[in-house]
C-alpha cells in the first residue's frame, strides 16, 4: 500500500521468526527471493545488490540491525536515498513481517509497491517453504546469485504462488 512517500506491506508466514530472519539476512537465501547481493549484516556495512533484469547495481548501507526483529538500511536508488525497514514479530506459531520503504519518489512508488508485494507474498514464501533452495545459490567474487530465477518466473506465470498470507 502506498501511504505518502512510503510503501508499506505486511505479511504473515507460518514459520518461526528465526527462519524468516535467516531468509532476510543470509546472503544465499536473500539472493533466492530478492536479488544478487554481497550482503554482510552489520551496522555501517555497505553492500551492493543487482537487479537481475537490468543488472543495475544499488548501494545499501545498514543503519539498524537488531536480530531477530529489526533491520533498517539506506538504499540509494538511481541517486535517491531511500530507507527500507523490516520488522519481525512472533505471531503464535508464525511470524508477522512489516516492511516500510520510505522516501521514494512519486514515480518509483507504484513500481516498489508492486515489487515488494510480489517479493513478500510469493518469492520469500517460496524460500521459507523450501521450494527455492538457497543451497543452489552461487557466489562469484563475493556476489551471491540464484541461478534458477528464470525457472521460478515461468512457474509463477503458470499460477504457482508462495507461502505468505496478506494481512
Amino acid at each position: 500500500m502506498i501511504k505518502g512517500d512510503r510503501v508499506i506491506h505486511k505479511a504473515r508466514y507460518s514459520h518461526p521468526v528465526s527462519a524468516v530472519w535467516h531468509a532476510l539476512t543470509d546472503p544465499a537465501a536473500l539472493s533466492t527471493w530478492l536479488m544478487p547481493n554481497d550482503f554482510a549484516p552489520t551496522v555501517g556495512q555497505r553492500f551492493s545488490s543487482t537487479r537481475a533484469q537490468t543488472l543495475a547495481s544499488s548501494k545499501v548501507k545498514f543503519s539498524m540491525f537488531e536480530p531477530p526483529s529489526l533491520l533498517r538500511c539506506r538504499w540509494t536508488i538511481e541517486g535517491v536515498p531511500t530507507t527500507v525497514t523490516m520488522r519481525l514479530e512472533a505471531d503464535g506459531d508464525g511470524t508477522l513481517l512489516e516492511l516500510e520503504h520510505s522516501r521514494l519518489t512519486p514515480e518509483a512508488r507504484p513500481h516498489f509497491d508492486d515489487g515488494w508485494s510480489h517479493k513478500l507474498q510469493a518469492d520469500l514464501g517460496l524460500v521459507l517453504t523450501g521450494e527455492r533452495d538457497p543451497a543452489l545459490s552461487t557466489s562469484e567474487e563475493g556476489l551471491h546469485r540464484y541461478t534458477s530465477l528464470e525457472n521460478d518466473r515461468r512457474q509463477r506465470a503458470e499460477g504457482r504462488q508462495g507461502g505468505a498470507d496478506p494481512t
